[in-house]
């Protein structure tokens, strides 16, 4: 797992207190953020030629340093930083004046819910123009090859604008017996059909230009710079050259041998071999090619995703051979409905994906209502029996505004989910068209029931990372990592769904985690092993009086040392909740326990939590970490663990993925280290510490 890249954060303002709330904001949305404070022009050119920032928040007037001041200068050095003003009365007028200036938006002073929805679309946006600027280069670098490539191919290509050719290569030139390129310029390629093919030719070229074919390739009879007739494929693409929209051709001889193979292998390596139907690669390919389509030119379509209802029960009854000839039967069944340009492909072992192209989604749901009543009402013959099944049908529209085709399809696929939440439908036998805004308010409830359940079947799963140390002390460390299972057996990290549930669910897990971990604790050391565990525990937990009662007990119980349990929380947990966390850390003392605080360095001034709360370890930021291929990114880690050491913590840097980073870190003074070079989580605690 990567560490979330630190947002880069400046903050004009006068008020110490207001710059660590304004950062506080984005770490307790989970965003990791390095925040420097400018109250003079001094510093602000200072921290501007320093490093690359993300986003600039800036008081509109202050004492020494007025927010058009910062505006300007940022603009006068030509920095992409987007810069959100705030104050503490606006207005219309205002807030006009200060976006025609540059500004990105006015916000008010103490609405930081609304501040914190601005600053997180204007990271979104930079992170989309910095792609945009970095793909562009690409894009550049890309086409100089491939100019090279073109001219130098064996397959003859061409690029033709309106019927007439802007670029052939040699090889192009060659098949039709022209010595030099320049001589086919500008030439119309229907001239170069033979005059039989030209009229399939047309409505070829017709059908393809609008999208009515997805099929690129047309055999036909071309003439030679001798007008003799030559048996060619052409194949067609849409493409670009020199910046302007065409068609790109690549024309072979049509060897009848080669052709029939080359049909052959594509339709092996399309092909589902069970149904019949395309497999879900090819699927994918299709789909691709859809979205990028509509992106370019504005053309729709939409994705249904056909889940059969049940289908574990259905396997139980008739038996996997049974389940196969139902899933052919679908299969079948479904092509039979669909129209010529529709593709069909078997997605899942008991999924169906349908591209309509050229659907609207009244259209597709009206087709998916089609296709759902068509399987409800069909009887499939298994052996000697006949038996009925009900479908789930998830609509994704796609258009300009589709981001990938796997996003299409994840949409397709949560709104076949959602058909059970559908009134009349809660076994299935339904269609639902993608909606964001229903289904994010019901996917909250969702995630609820599945992790109560999970809490109470007891099937959460613990994994445990070591944590090594580099002063050759003894004992084993590792960190407890929860993960809770999906239905299709993946796991998910608390990151994903820990911001989607309600307090007292998050304490519950807590305490699911808590119990656990000291029983799994017990079993190690029962083995002989001298095992301590880091336990995380959320903002929650830190505020939960009943907590440290109900954790006494737990540790009498289990009569385990209470120093070999180590429990962390985070930075901004802390400095949010600062007098819950330093009576929590001072009655964790008085038991034996150990704390750690975990993503450490985001704060202004970080070290000052020190003189609050009780620490015995610090684990920094793993932002820091991913910033170490620089010599800026080494000397900043380098100085954050000086600090640490001085306030006598013991420090731990995560996220250690390769060799290069150990050999960094071998010398800057930290105390353990943790990450996937060393070993990643593991069910179990058996990693051989002794050979470090």
């Amino acid at each position: 797992m990567q560490a979330k890249e630190a947002i880069r954060l400046l903050i004009c303002s006068d008020s110490q207190h207001e710059a660590e709330t304004l950062t506080s904001l984005l770490r307790n949305a989970g965003h990791p953020t390095r925040a420097s404070i400018i109250q003079n022009m001094e510093a602000l050119n200072a921290k501007l030629n320093e490093q690359v920032w993300d986003v600039c928040l800036c008081r509109m007037e202050m004492p020494g340093l007025s927010g058009k001041e910062v505006l300007t200068e940022i603009q006068r050095q030509g920095k992409d930083i987007p810069t959100i003003y705030f104050h503490d009365e606006i207005d219309s007028i205002a807030a006009e004046k200060s976006i025609k200036a540059g500004a990105v938006d006015l916000v008010p002073a103490d609405e930081y819910n609304h501040l914190l929805q601005v600053v997180l679309r204007e990271i979104k946006n930079l992170k989309l123009r910095r792609e945009l600027r970095e793909a562009e280069a690409l894009l550049r670098e890309a086409e100089k090859r491939c100019q090279v490539l073109l001219e130098s191919a064996q397959d003859a290509i061409a690029y033709v604008q309106d019927g007439m050719h802007l670029f052939v290569n040699d090889s192009y030139a060659s098949i039709f017996g022209y010595e030099d390129t320049d001589d086919l310029l500008i030439m119309p390629l229907m001239d170069m059909d033979s005059s039989k093919d030209q009229g399939r030719f047309k409505i070829f070229l017709k059908d393809f230009n609008s999208g009515k074919t997805r099929s690129g390739e047309f055999e036909c009879k071309m003439l030679n710079i001798a007008d003799k007739e030559m048996s060619t494929k052409m194949m067609f693409a849409r493409a670009t050259y020199e910046d302007e929209p065409c068609i790109q051709v690549i024309i072979r001889n049509n060897a009848a041998g080669n052709a029939d193979l080359e049909n052959k292998l594509k339709e092996i390596t399309s092909q589902d071999l069970l149904t019949g139907l395309f497999n879900k690669q090819y699927f994918n390919e299709k789909l691709a090619d859809a979205v990028d389509q509509a992106v370019i030119s504005g053309s729709k379509g939409a994705v249904a995703y056909v889940n059969i209802d049940n289908f574990g029960s259905c396997k139980g009854d008739v038996g996997i051979e049974g389940a196969d000839m139902v899933v052919c039967d679908v299969a079948h069944l479904i092509r039979s409905k669909c129209r010529e340009e529709d593709l069909v492909a078997r997605v899942g072992e008991d999924v169906y994906g349908i591209l309509l192209h050229g659907s609207t989604s009244e259209q597709a749901q009206g087709f998916a209502e089609h296709i759902r009543k068509s399987i409800q009402e069909h009887m499939v013959a298994v052996d000697s029996r006949t038996i009925q099944v009900t479908v789930s049908v998830g609509i994704a529209l796609v258009n300009e505004s589709s981001r990938s085709p796997k996003e299409v399809l994840q949409h397709a696929h949560e709104a076949s989910y959602h058909v059970r939440k559908l009134e009349g439908c809660e076994q299935g036998n339904g269609v639902y068209l993608y909606s964001p805004a229903q289904l994010a308010s019901t996917g909250g409830e969702r995630l609820t029931a599945q992790i109560e359940a999970a809490i109470k079947e007891n099937s959460l799963k613990l994994l445990f990372q070591p944590v090594i140390n580099l002063r050759d002390e003894g004992g084993e460390h590792y960190e407890t990592l929860l993960r809770l299972v999906d239905n299709d057996g993946t796991d998910i990290s608390p990151q994903e769904f820990l911001g989607d549930i309600s307090p007292e669910l998050k304490r519950k897990l807590d305490r699911w985690v808590i119990l656990n971990t000291t029983k799994r604790l017990a079993q190690q050391r029962a083995q002989g092993h001298d095992t301590r565990l880091f336990v995380n525990v959320t903002n929650e937990s830190l505020v939960d009086d009943s907590l440290i009662p109900w954790l006494h007990k737990l540790i009498q119980a289990s009569k385990l040392p209470s120093n070999c349990l180590i429990f962390q929380f985070t930075e901004a947990d802390a400095i949010n909740h600062l007098q819950q966390a330093q009576l929590m850390t001072k009655t964790l003392a008085k038991l034996g326990c150990q704390v750690a605080i975990t993503r450490f360095g985001s704060a202004i001034d970080p070290y000052k939590i020190f003189g609050h709360v009780h620490v015995d370890y610090v684990k920094v930021d793993g932002s820091f970490t991913q910033e170490l291929s620089t010599e800026k990114g080494m000397e900043s880690l380098k100085e954050l663990l000086g600090g640490i050491n001085e306030h006598n913590k013991a420090s731990i840097v995560p996220f250690v993925e390769n060799a290069n980073i150990v050999a960094q870190l071998w010398t800057s003074g930290v105390a353990f280290i943790q990450g996937y070079y060393l070993r990643g989580p593991s069910n179990d605690m058996d990693y051989e510490f002794s050979d470090e």
